[in-house]
């Protein structure tokens, strides 16, 4: 027996779908509490006050779904709580996990290299 899907079917199937993904992405309190640390770590990280680039430090934030870190951040050693940043980083990366497992996330696998710490007008950077 063959099965036919009218259109309106078809649309409804897809817009189900969609809802779902949507869900899993943007709604899910994993993904909330994610979203929370990183505006929390992003805070802590403070790239301003340095005088010389060794001062300044490069950290991995978040997580890639094939693994190591999403994107890196500069910050100013003398102004950051760097014990605090640290945790809370750490924190971030197991919100980011958790999340990326339930939500079943992939990422491209692609190498994000840690940058070299740079200083430019007293602003540390990772790039």
């Amino acid at each position: 027996m063959r099965f036919r899907m009218g259109w309106r079917s078809a649309w409804a199937v897809a817009l189900l779908m969609a809802a779902g993904g949507a869900w899993a992405a943007s709604g899910s309190k994993l993904k909330q509490r994610a979203d929370k640390l990183a505006s929390e770590a992003r805070a802590l990280a403070n790239p301003r006050g340095c005088e010389q680039v060794a001062e300044c430090a490069v950290a991995g934030f978040g997580h890639k779904a094939c693994g190591g870190p999403r994107e890196y951040i500069g910050y100013c050693t003398r102004t950051t709580d760097v014990k605090a940043l640290r945790s809370k980083l750490d924190a971030l990366e197991k919100a980011e996990r958790a999340w990326q497992r339930e939500a079943g996330i992939k990422s491209n696998c692609g190498l994000t290299r840690k940058p070299v710490p740079r200083l430019e007008e007293g602003v540390c950077l990772a790039r």
